[in-house]
């Protein structure tokens, strides 16, 4: 192979839970020549967005050696009249539901399989992803602790819910830890809260849950910042907010954490049966318990977008000697 990894002229195309755009502005940040193109439902799916969109990616192709696809089902853009080798990552749906469902079984798989590199971005799918493509690769979704708040905790005790309540994030089971979590703490003088966010929302909110109206997302995370403990989602796995919660040293209950996960994951990893409890005890000394944890050293080991720089230059060198 000609072209040497740090030289490989990459383009991401849309995004999915700020990855893609953390990725890019950390390759830019150490001079890569990496940029980002965002679909034309971020600026709100009009025909002038999507024009805005093609006349982006016909700039970009010219200097373009690899596209990089967020989220499976929509490699068609990387396949068609501007065609370039591509690396595509698997968020979550499009490999744990769509591939599998017949009306996008066909379109999942010729993205899956036109890939050159595939990764998935939580271990929960990997026997999924390794069914669709044997030398799938797990790449963990990245956090740039530099764009999170300092962790300052409010002066009431603060229990957030940082996930959306939805059937995504563990449905009954979830709706049923924020009554546990209620419950756990009755008599005690501690604002439960969590956003106003899909729709199981107007249960959790009978049940006593405090819910924030949607916000910008620096707005949402300096809420999150007033925490002294988070709850993560009951679906097995830390999603972004999860890890952002993480990142700024936050106490985080994960109820029923996937095996793919290593057993150090700094987390209050408990059986989801058991959160309840598992607030209320963290609550006792959140400054404490987060320097046990050591939830910031792990991301910055683990999800730091510097540390996984080097395995997303490995695929696209990976791509770029497949097409060659």
């Amino acid at each position: 192979m000609g072209t040497m990894s740090q030289d490989i002229r990459v383009t991401h195309l849309f995004d999915c839970a700020d990855v893609g755009k953390t990725f890019v502005e950390e390759a830019r940040s150490q001079g890569k020549p990496w940029k980002i193109i965002q679909g034309p439902w971020t600026r709100g799916g009009t025909k002038a967005a999507y024009y805005r969109f093609l006349l982006e990616q016909a700039a970009a192709y010219p200097r373009t050696q690899v596209w990089h696809v967020n989220m499976g089902g929509r490699a068609k853009w990387a396949r068609g009249r501007f065609a370039r080798p591509y690396a595509l990552t698997l968020h979550g749906t499009d490999i744990r539901e769509n591939y599998w469902q017949e009306q996008h079984h066909s379109v999942m798989k010729s993205d899956i399989d036109g890939a050159g590199q595939v990764w998935y971005a939580t271990p929960d799918v990997q026997e999924k992803a390794e069914q669709a493509r044997a030398d799938a690769e797990y790449m963990p979704i990245p956090v740039d602790q530099s764009k999170l708040p300092q962790w300052s905790p409010a002066a009431k005790p603060r229990v957030f819910f940082p996930s959306r309540w939805d059937a995504s994030k563990g449905g009954d089971a979830w709706v049923q830890t924020a009554a546990d979590v209620v419950a756990a703490l009755d008599g005690m003088d501690v604002d439960v809260v969590g956003m106003d966010w899909g729709d199981r929302a107007p249960e959790v909110a009978a049940l006593g849950v405090q819910l924030l109206p949607k916000m910008p997302k620096d707005e949402y995370l300096r809420e999150m910042s007033r925490a002294h403990v988070t709850v993560g989602q009951i679906a097995g796995i830390l999603a972004t907010s999860e890890l952002e919660a993480m990142g700024m040293g936050i106490p985080t209950i994960f109820a029923d954490q996937d095996l793919g996960y290593p057993a150090d994951v700094a987390t209050v990893s408990v059986a989801r049966a058991d959160v309840g409890d598992a607030v209320r005890e963290s609550l006792a000394d959140p400054r404490g318990l987060s320097r046990t944890l050591a939830s910031k050293e792990y991301i910055r080991a683990n999800h730091g977008p510097a540390a996984l720089l080097p395995r997303l230059e490995a695929g696209y060198a990976k791509v770029l000697g497949g097409a060659a």
